[in-house]
């Protein structure tokens, strides 16, 4: 017993450590941003149902990510700040990868667990996803508890499992509205109907478990509608959840195909042997199983057929993904299966990953040595957006980590390549998650924090905050895609209409934060002038800003 618990310990210190590798990274994209005014301003006015953010912006998901990081706001003491925010997201991704061991040894036995929270603990995406501040891996928690709480039950659980699983739909319901039930109960219907258990799966629904869901759900909504009426059904019900479903001319025409290549990249090297565990996992039989087959299809056909599409939506398939791999790898490895001709393919990836581990390693020293051609390098990248010159610096200060890390992953790989050869199919396993932990050590640990400091409009951001009194009129003359200025200034700032090809005239005393662009088309107007600018920001969607003053 004592085993299993070190096991299963190890796995979620490795899912929590390797994604809070860039826990401190800025803040620069609009969404992570947002969800952080809202926790901000639930904290600053004590409103804990439906605060407005930025004073008058109607929060576009239900509350529960943002109660969990105002917790742990107000735990550490220091506001909301990048490590707050993000805090929930690891800490849940962690408590994901424990269900899944769970999940995986009750249902398959000890090396199921432990190969499906493996394979998850190192799956790119969930990684990615887990150092995210937004509601994505509270929704897949959520998810994650109901569908097991549902084979659980369908398999014979008492009442308590019933209450769990309406608990758990509450909170997907909280976590991310109608969508997080409405995924487990289409998971559901088909499991039972391809199991031949829409009777028993029909009589999980009683009395007392929907009252539990109603009031836990069902008791904010009412709250919410209470608190902001109708602005809030037509954010939230209308916008959020009614228009990403049915379409709507804000969102651009992506192909049902689109999910295609994030679910196999994004799951890397995982998803090589995918095709053989789904059809493995189908022809079983086991009802277990063949749940999370039918749940990881779901979600996928799910948000194939949707207008709106993220490739953080296939997050909620990645547990179900890790079960049925992880499940086929424990097999593989007890059946001593020979190795198959598809496997030259895992191995000379294995051989390829090797050779770049050591390519990056001696890249490091390279640069620490002078011997990188830094001018040509730093011109290039500045023609793609690419800040060179920063990640330069990163690689320079950190060579010798980046060295030894790069060859302990090419080890790893190395005997990867070798345990494919000889089907040792727990040896490559373990080889192979060693191999993109060093990886992400890298990715997450270095780049990830340097690529966000490029992009990043913080320094900026700070530098107003501080030349500005607190009284001092400041407004945004751009579009609402500025969120991340807003969050790092620490100051409500009302978003006016983007400026024009001319400043107008009715716009009164006051600072203003614009394009750069834009500015310098106006030709320093009378009336007019520029304070700061922020440096270049190596972004192709986001604008280089400039603080102007109107005088009176």
């Amino acid at each position: 017993m004592r085993r299993h618990v070190l096991a299963a310990a190890a796995l979620v210190a490795l899912a929590v450590v390797l994604a809070a590798l860039p826990i401190g990274s800025d803040v620069y994209e609009g969404g992570e941003a947002r969800e952080g005014l809202v926790v901000r301003e639930m904290l600053r006015t004590g409103d804990w149902i439906l605060p407005l953010w930025n004073g008058s912006v109607v929060p576009s998901k239900p509350p529960l990510f943002h109660w969990l990081a105002a917790g742990a706001a107000a735990l550490t003491g220091a506001g909301v700040t990048e490590h707050s925010l993000r805090v929930p997201s690891i800490a849940l991704a962690g408590l994901v990868v424990l269900l899944v061991f769970l999940a995986g040894r009750a249902w398959g036995g000890e090396h199921v667990g432990f190969m499906a929270a493996l394979v998850l603990a190192t799956t790119p995406q969930f990684l990615n996803e887990a150092g995210d501040g937004r509601v994505d891996m509270t929704l897949t928690t959520a998810i994650t508890g109901a569908q097991l709480a549902f084979v659980h039950a369908l398999g014979g659980g008492g009442g308590p499992t019933r209450l769990v699983l309406a608990l758990c739909l509450a909170l997907a319901m909280l976590a991310k509205g109608p969508v997080g039930p409405g995924l487990v109960g289409l998971t559901a219907l088909v499991s039972a109907l391809t199991n031949r258990r829409l009777g028993p799966a029909l009589r999980l629904v009683r009395p007392l478990p929907v009252l539990v869901f109603l009031a836990v759900a069902g008791g904010w909504y009412g709250l919410a509608y209470h608190h902001r009426g109708m602005d809030f059904v037509a954010k939230q019900i209308v916008s959020e959840n009614g228009e990403a479903l049915l379409g709507s001319s804000r969102f651009p025409y992506r192909s049902p195909l689109f999910y295609l290549a994030p679910l196999v990249l994004a799951g890397f090297p995982w998803t090589l042997v995918l095709p053989w565990a789904l059809a493995r996992g189908w022809r079983s039989g086991d009802l277990a199983r063949r749940h999370a087959v039918a749940w990881a299809a779901v979600v996928l056909v799910f948000f194939s057929l949707a207008p709106l599409k993220r490739a953080a939506y296939l997050l909620p398939l990645r547990p179900a993904l890790a079960l049925v791999i992880g499940w086929w790898i424990a097999e593989a490895a007890e059946e001593e299966r020979p190795a198959g001709a598809w496997v030259a393919v895992g191995r000379g990836l294995a051989v390829v990953a090797a050779a770049g581990l050591l390519a990056l390693a001696a890249a490091a020293g390279a640069v620490h040595w002078g011997l990188v051609p830094g001018a040509s390098l730093i011109e290039q990248g500045a023609r793609h957006e690419i800040d060179a010159a920063t990640y330069l610096r990163v690689v320079a200060a950190a060579w010798a980590a980046v060295g030894a890390v790069g060859l302990a992953g090419a080890l790893a790989a190395a005997l990867a390549a070798r345990a494919f050869g000889r089907a040792r199919w727990r040896e490559a396993a373990l080889a192979i998650a060693a191999a993109v932990a060093c990886t992400t050590v890298v990715v997450y640990g270095l780049f990830v924090p340097a690529r966000a400091a490029q992009k990043s409009v913080k320094p900026f951001a700070h530098a107003v905050r501080d030349r500005l009194r607190p009284d001092d009129r400041l407004a945004l003359l751009a579009s609402d895609e500025e969120i991340p200025f807003i969050f790092h200034v620490g100051r409500n700032v009302p978003v006016l209409a983007p400026a024009g090809a001319r400043p107008r005239d009715d716009v009164p005393a006051g600072y203003y934060i614009l394009d750069q662009a834009r500015w310098r088309a106006w030709k320093a107007p009378a009336g007019w002038e520029e304070v700061l600018a922020s440096p270049h920001l190596f972004s192709t969607h986001r604008h280089d800003l400039v603080l102007v003053r109107r005088r009176r």
